[in-house]
C-alpha cells in the first residue's frame, strides 16, 4: 500500500460528501422557495380557481405536500446514484 492510497480515499470520500451536501442544499432550497413563493403570491393566486378552490389555498393545502413528495423521490434517486458511483470507485478487497 502506498502513501497515495489514503489520500485517494480521502479525495473520494470528500467528493462524495460534497455531492451529498449539494443535493441536500438543493432539496431544502427548492422546498423553501416553493413555500415562500406560495405564501407571497397566495393573494394573487386566490383569484384563480382549481377544482372549485382558490389556487393559493389549494397550493398551500395540497400542492406543497405533493411537491414535497416529488422532491423527496428526486432526492432519493439522485443520492442513490451518487452512492452507486462511489461504490463503483471503491477498491474491492
Amino acid at each position: 500500500m502506498t502513501a497515495e492510497a489514503p489520500e485517494m480515499e480521502h479525495a473520494v470520500r470528500d467528493r462524495h460528501q460534497l455531492r451529498t451536501l449539494a443535493v441536500a442544499i438543493t432539496t431544502v432550497s427548492a422546498m423553501l422557495c416553493a413555500v415562500i413563493g406560495t405564501i407571497v403570491y397566495a393573494v394573487a393566486l386566490n383569484r384563480l380557481w382549481f377544482l372549485h378552490f382558490p389556487l393559493g389555498f389549494y397550493l398551500l393545502a395540497q400542492g406543497l405536500l405533493i411537491f414535497a413528495v416529488v422532491v423527496t423521490f428526486w432526492y432519493v434517486r439522485v443520492q442513490e446514484r451518487i452512492d452507486h458511483t462511489r461504490s463503483l470507485t471503491e477498491e474491492v478487497g
